[in-house]
């Protein structure tokens, strides 16, 4: 018996002895992530201070070290992202490391919700990173997403912008529509489809994601594509407080400060924003106030929780469009009754979200996400004057799970997404910009949801299947408190999308892709009403079958990027507008088009050496558009249904056949940099006749900057930029199929800046 204890003994020692000295051995464990997407990095490479590989991250980003192999420091490396120094303490257990992108090596980076690099994911996706967005005085995104073959985004004033891709949305006459919107996975998007990005604030965006195409399969109702920002994030390792200002023409000014913290448990970003632009033209101030609050916790190594706190004040005016007439005498000058009614937006946006991402196996993971949005809106017209108070609230989850299968390994992934929003409006008459008598006061309760389902199957080393399949669903139920019998409910049937992509990496030289994917996009909120306010029970939603081949590859070391698609788009039941009189539109399931095109994005990386004692990168970059798009069966109808006009074969309305976007990036060991963009936009129709036309025009726009780091504890920067160096004349915003009440001309245009400057400082303090 006493052997036995003894022996019992020896071996309880043992054990807890060896634990301790595999403890002790164990120096270090982390997880290595994108910093923006939060997606875990397999084949990251770590490196001791002797250049030796000592680790390298699994598939969901983790990775060991122990005593003998860690060194005071170590270098985490991974193509497509920038490399990491991390210094190493006798406090650190457990890391978790953030890499930002590589500015020049997108086609590198992890996108799409299973972390594929670029080049080898199933269609045509985009992607910006800061430098991009940041490349022009950062009041805007328009600068960096039409540096997207396919992708257009149309501005006048701050307050008046839409976005298109491949020609869907560009109808829109005002907000977007037909694009699904998310910010770190919290929809933008209003349950009817509708989107304003002018709660954004450009200098909080870290990264831009865009999907071209139908992409319901994944994200619901949108003809269109996907947009997903993410907002900026602490870089690793970095503690520092960034005050900045900037000023420009017609009265531009702006100044921020942001707070920022990249720990291995937490991750903070908060930053304040304000800004006012006078305006080009008479009537167009804008005033923002944005406040927003970006955290991410690592409460341990199988979860990620993330919080979003975003709160944005607008007051802008608006100045309306003008004929061809008033444009040639005064440019300047703003639509008579939009000053006469005070015409504006006056809105306060607020936005919170929380975020989980949860590893429940190493086969098993989730992501959700809860949200609330809502809004009120002070909105003088032309015509009338709104008041809306509008709030939501839904939540998105994906559960993907890898089965491990020895052959034809599969990913499966499945989800869903809900969404309530509630509008109580109230429309009065317009008295100078005042509230007058009431002429409408209803509710709507849109209510939205999607499953969806997708797998990706390695077919063999190469070659990849990918299948999706969505269901969506929307409810709009109006009731009407001054016309009860107005008050209804629009249901739309349950609408099933499948997609089916099918991808061969030949050598990175060429990556092949071909895809079918399918979509819809119901009417929006103001868009089902008849002629007396009644709902529209005969509407229907667009619908729309994409075709798609896309090449994508590096040449010559990696250095010559390209990316080429060419597709057909078939659009049915397409909605047509027509106006009654001003300020009330009729919609009918009258139209089919037929979108066909072409873009290529090209990117030289002439010279990258960060050790080169003068020019360090040189980047000349092009993005090409062709667009065909025809009207194939397109006819306007009156208030009785009957066919007044047909259109079929005409261009389709405000799609410019060729676009053009080169420029080049430079910078130098000093800090010298410098950003050129050219823009060419060929002319376009601006009503369904083909009968008017915006001329063809050209945009220069350079940046120069200086950036410096002063004794290791402040980084500072100074820059100026010119837009328009050729002084164009040109509405980049068009009001299209503009209808000339009373005799006189239509009035189309929103006329864009000419020449005009801006110059900025940034100072960030190192903690």
């Amino acid at each position: 018996m006493n052997k036995f204890i003894l022996r019992a003994t020896f071996l309880l020692y043992l054990a807890v002895w060896i634990g301790q000295v595999q403890a002790q051995n164990l120096l270090l464990t982390g997880h290595i992530y994108d910093t923006q997407t939060r997606q875990p990095l397999a084949g990251v490479t770590i490196r001791n201070d002797d250049g030796q590989i000592i680790a390298q991250s699994n598939k969901d980003g983790y990775f060991k070290l122990s005593r003998e192999q860690a060194t005071a420091a170590i270098e985490v490396a991974l193509i497509g992202y920038k490399t990491q120094h991390v210094s190493l303490t006798a406090e650190h257990k457990d890391v978790n490391i953030q890499l930002d992108v590589d500015p020049v090596q997108l086609d590198e980076v992890r996108v799409g919700l299973n972390s594929r690099v670029n080049r080898e994911t199933p269609g045509s996706v985009a992607l910006l990173n800061t430098d991009d967005i940041q490349r022009g005085n950062g009041m805007s995104l328009q600068s960096a997403l039409n540096t997207v073959p396919g992708v257009r985004m149309d501005q006048s004033t701050l307050s008046d912008s839409r976005i298109s891709i491949r020609g869907n949305g560009v109808r829109s006459p005002w907000g977007s529509r037909a694009v699904k919107v998310y910010i770190n996975d919290i929809p933008v998007t209003e349950t009817d489809g509708t989107t304003r990005i002018e709660a954004l604030d450009v200098n909080n965006i870290g990264r831009v994601e865009i999907i071209k195409g139908p992409a319901s399969s994944m994200y619901g109702a949108g003809t269109a594509g996907v947009i997903n920002f993410q907002l900026q994030r602490a870089p690793y390792g970095e503690r520092s407080l960034e005050v900045s200002g900037l000023t420009g023409s017609y009265g531009l000014n702006r100044t921020a400060t942001a707070y920022r913290s990249g720990g291995d448990k937490v991750n903070s970003y908060v930053a304040y924003g304000w800004q006012e632009y006078n305006g080009y033209r008479i009537h167009s101030n804008d005033m923002r106030r944005f406040i927003t609050g970006n955290f991410q916790f690592f409460p341990n190594d199988r979860q990620i929780i993330t919080v979003l706190i975003n709160r944005t004040t607008q007051h802008s005016q608006i100045p309306g469009a003008l004929t061809q007439t008033q444009v040639t005498e005064n440019p300047l000058q703003a639509n008579l009754s939009n000053v006469d009614k005070g015409a504006g937006r006056y809105q306060n946006w607020t936005r919170v979200g929380i975020g989980q991402q949860y590893r429940l196996s190493d086969k098993f993971t989730n992501s959700t996400s809860l949200f609330s949005y809502f809004y009120d809106l002070n909105h003088p017209l032309a015509y009338a004057y709104i008041r809306n108070y509008y709030q939501s609230y839904g939540g998105r989850t994906r559960f993907a799970y890898d089965p491990g299968f020895s052959a034809f390994a599969t990913v499966f992934s499945i989800g869903a997404e809900f969404n309530q929003g509630l509008t109580k409006g109230s429309q009065y008459v317009n008295e100078q910009g005042s509230e007058g008598a009431i002429n409408a006061n209803i509710d709507n309760q849109n209510t939205y949801y999607s499953l969806f389902y997708q797998s990706e199957t390695q077919l063999g080393p190469k070659t990849l299947l990918t299948l999706g399949l969505g269901i969506n669903s929307l409810q709009y139920r109006v009731h009407d408190y001054l016309a009860p019998e107005q008050s209804g409910i629009k249901q739309f049937n349950a609408q099933a999308t499948p997609r089916i992509a099918l991808s061969h990496t030949f050598h990175e030289a060429l990556s092949l892709h071909a895809g079918v994917s399918t979509g819809f996009t119901p009417p929006t909120g103001s868009e089902i009403k008849t002629v007396d306010g009644s709902i529209n029970p005969s509407l229907q939603a667009e619908k729309a079958v994409n075709y798609e081949l896309n090449a994508k590859g590096s040449l010559f070391h990696s250095r010559l990027s390209y990316d080429l698609a060419v597709f057909r788009m078939d659009m049915s039941g397409e909605l047509i507008a027509q106006s009654v009189q001003q300020g009330i539109t009729i919609y009918h399931n009258a139209g089919e088009t037929d979108h066909r095109g072409a873009e290529l994005a090209l990117s030289w990386l002439a010279v990258n050496n960060e050790n080169n004692s003068w020019i360090q990168r040189l980047r000349p970059f092009a993005a090409i558009t062709y667009a065909d798009f025809t009207f194939v069966d397109y006819k306007i109808r009156d208030t009785d249904d009957a066919v007044t006009a047909a259109y079929d074969g005409n261009r389709l309305t405000g799609i410019a056949p060729w676009v053009v976007n080169a420029g080049i990036d430079f910078s130098t060991a000093v800090g010298i940099y410098a950003r050129c963009n050219y823009l060419y936009n060929d002319r376009l129709p601006l009503n369904d006749t083909n009968t008017a036309y915006h001329p063809a025009y050209h945009l220069l726009n350079a940046k120069i900057g200086y950036t410096k780091v002063i004794r290791k504890r402040i980084k500072a920067e100074i820059y100026g930029g010119l837009d328009n160096l050729l002084n164009q004349r040109y509405s980049s915003f068009v009001a299209l199929n503009a209808v000339a009440y009373g005799g006189g001309q239509p009035a189309y245009y929103n006329p864009s800046p000419t020449r005009n400057g801006y110059g900025g400082l940034n100072l960030s303090f190192l903690f």
